[in-house]
């Protein structure tokens, strides 16, 4: 990856990690929480997603707790598997037993925002959009309603490709990432050599990775999930060549026959354990091998996710901090996440998972501890450029809700075992996955709950 690093601001170590102090600053001057009222109990809890580092997680929870300990609260962090997350919250959900403030994972935010279940924080938005340089714009469809906000991004989901680079030099005699799919493919063929070592370590467990990285192969195929109007239209020619491609590195032994039963896990345990030459994941592979296994990470690169035929259409997420209605701690819980999204806040967070979470903030990119790591020097342009998994229909609160329940439910995985699993023809399980997604998008537009995702 090209080295276009930018000179560093004045973002230290040391200012990141005074943690304490900055949420004493955030609550002494922030104008959100000027004269508010004591809650209903001094009790709150929060849900979030494992970042993939004990340290990264305990460190959110301090921060929490510290800001607590100064407001007269009792606050506790949660972090759970990003495999069932959904399901875990649905439950909660329906028994009526939500926590106060909730991580939401990319589309769900609206999913619940459609049903009326979540706190308009267009104020906390608005306190926070301008700091650090100003949050990026692309992430706000994610969670953005009728003009209003209902979470604030946390952190910019960008999914890359991992690669061996001293397997590559091996075949090539040259230390250079695949940058199309024949050319993972016919690099990867040649690598194989199981059942020690995988080509090729796609996620195709019924797990929210295996969705993204599904909807990424539909899209560089040239296929789509939707079409100009914002219908389903997943039945195309695209996505069934990504099915037939797919079924061709199964076929011929490039993924691990354990990667049907795969968590969001799986593939970062076949890359750093050496069982897989290239997977597909958020930066979590990255922060493991930093933390571990330098001599690994020396003959690892993160690159772009190779070109299809159709070229390459990287989308874009966030993680992201809801509010439910119902809480009896609203204000007070505006006050927390105000507190703990003040950019030196974040930037320790994102230093303690190892870049797992990249920044909402544009000018935490020139923190030392980026530009420190050429691995991420394509983030910012990446995030910028994205392409939404809704293209090419215009973003809505109907579509993302709708895509959401597709997303929930796990229409593309499904698909993709039927393909692998059950050896249903591409064409049958992209008519299937039409049907499905048909049958979500009606539930979630009737505000029916489509919205209990299966297990």
């Amino acid at each position: 990856m090209h080295d276009n690093r930018r000179p560093h601001k004045d973002i230290s170590r040391r200012t990141l990690l005074q943690g304490t102090a900055a949420l004493s600053a955030a609550t002494a001057f922030s104008p959100l929480m000027a004269g508010r009222a004591t809650a209903q109990d001094n009790q709150m809890t929060v849900w979030g997603v494992v970042s993939f580092t004990e340290e990264g997680d305990a460190l959110l929870g301090q921060q929490m707790q510290e800001w607590g300990a100064a407001n007269g609260f009792e606050v506790e962090y949660v972090a759970l598997p990003g495999s069932d997350y959904a399901t875990r919250l649905a439950t909660a959900v329906e028994a009526g037993d939500v926590p106060d403030v909730v991580m939401m994972l990319q589309d769900i935010t609206l999913f619940y925002a459609e049903q009326g279940r979540l706190v308009d924080v267009t104020d906390v938005y608005n306190e926070l959009k301008d700091l650090g340089g100003g949050m990026y714009e692309t992430l706000l469809p994610w969670v953005e309603a009728d003009g209003k906000i209902y979470s604030i991004p946390m952190q910019s989901d960008v999914s890359v490709m991992y690669a061996r680079l001293d397997l590559i030099e091996e075949v090539t005699g040259e230390r250079v990432a695949p940058a199309t799919l024949d050319e993972l493919e016919q690099l990867a063929t040649e690598i194989n050599n199981p059942p020690q070592l995988y080509g090729i370590g796609l996620t195709v467990g019924r797990t929210p990775d295996a969705h993204g990285q599904i909807a990424q192969m539909i899209l560089n195929e040239g296929g789509t999930l939707v079409d100009e109007a914002g219908a389903p239209a997943i039945d195309n020619p695209g996505t069934i060549a990504a099915l037939e491609r797919m079924k061709r590195w199964w076929d011929n032994g490039l993924i691990p026959e354990n990667s049907a039963s795969w968590d969001d896990s799986g593939n970062n345990t076949a890359y750093n354990s050496g069982q897989a030459a290239f997977v597909f994941n958020p930066a979590s592979i990255f922060a493991y091998l930093e933390a571990n296994d330098p001599e690994l990470l020396a003959e690892t690169t993160q690159a772009p996710f190779p070109e299809g035929p159709a070229g390459n259409f990287p989308s874009v997420g966030t993680w992201s901090w809801s509010i439910f209605e119902g809480s009896p701690n609203v204000d007070a819980a505006k006050q927390m996440i105000t507190a703990i999204m003040q950019p030196e806040m974040v930037q320790a967070v994102y230093e303690e998972v190892g870049g797992r979470w990249y920044p909402v903030y544009r000018d935490l990119a020139d923190a030392p501890f980026w530009q420190e790591r050429p691995f991420f020097n394509d983030f910012p342009e990446i995030i910028e450029n994205a392409r939404p998994i809704w293209h090419p229909a215009e973003a809505s609160p109907l579509l993302l809700s709708q895509l959401s329940a597709v997303y929930q439910t796990l229409v593309l995985p499904d698909m993709l075992q039927q393909v692998l699993i059950n050896d249903m023809p591409p064409a049958d399980a992209a008519a299937e996955a039409q049907t499905r997604m048909e049958q979500a998008f009606a539930e979630a537009a009737g505000g029916e709950a489509a919205a209990t995702p299966t297990a």
